[in-house]
């Protein structure tokens, strides 16, 4: 008779415990989705070489406010480490959007296979911002054209919301 009114006291209390955990779980707000990744590659060339190279992707959740990314940006004949330039936003009359995140290589990295001869690095990031309408990522490296006029050549790639 005992054990048969612990094991009743047992039910009741876990179904309690699971009508406060079920009511407690549905007051959170919902987390948006990611979409798919999309694939970035970028490619700077300036008299006549190839100073670097990025390649990775972009993914924007479903809710529109937030993106990911994650970029490899290769050295090649950079004369300085290259560098990578996050913004968003870019229209006609502001191209370079609102930079959001600015990326310097720390080191060449170690050296591994074509198309990054000198070495490469990985960048991520997660960033909201309100009224997201694309992201615009720039890559800048640099050499000497016609023999020391120091000249920074840039190439870009822009990749609209999906949401």
């Amino acid at each position: 008779m005992r054990t048969n009114l612990l094991r009743r006291a047992l039910v009741a209390f876990i179904a309690a415990l699971a009508l406060s955990f079920g009511s407690v779980m549905a007051a959170s707000p919902a987390q948006a989705a990611w979409g798919a990744q999309i694939p970035v590659s970028i490619m700077v060339t300036g008299n006549g070489q190839q100073l670097g190279y990025a390649t990775g992707w972009v993914q924007f959740d479903t809710g529109g406010t937030t993106f990911q990314y994650s970029i490899t940006v290769c050295r090649q004949s950079s004369y300085t480490l290259p560098t990578l330039t996050v913004a968003v936003n870019s229209t006609g009359s502001n191209p370079n959007g609102t930079v959001v995140a600015t990326h310097y290589m720390s080191s060449p990295g170690p050296n591994i296979a074509a198309p990054c001869y000198q070495g490469s690095q990985n960048f991520t990031g997660t960033l909201a911002y309100s009224g997201l309408s694309n992201v615009y990522f720039k890559v800048a490296g640099n050499t000497f054209v016609n023999g020391n006029n120091f000249t920074v050549f840039t190439q870009d790639r822009l990749v609209a919301k999906q949401y």
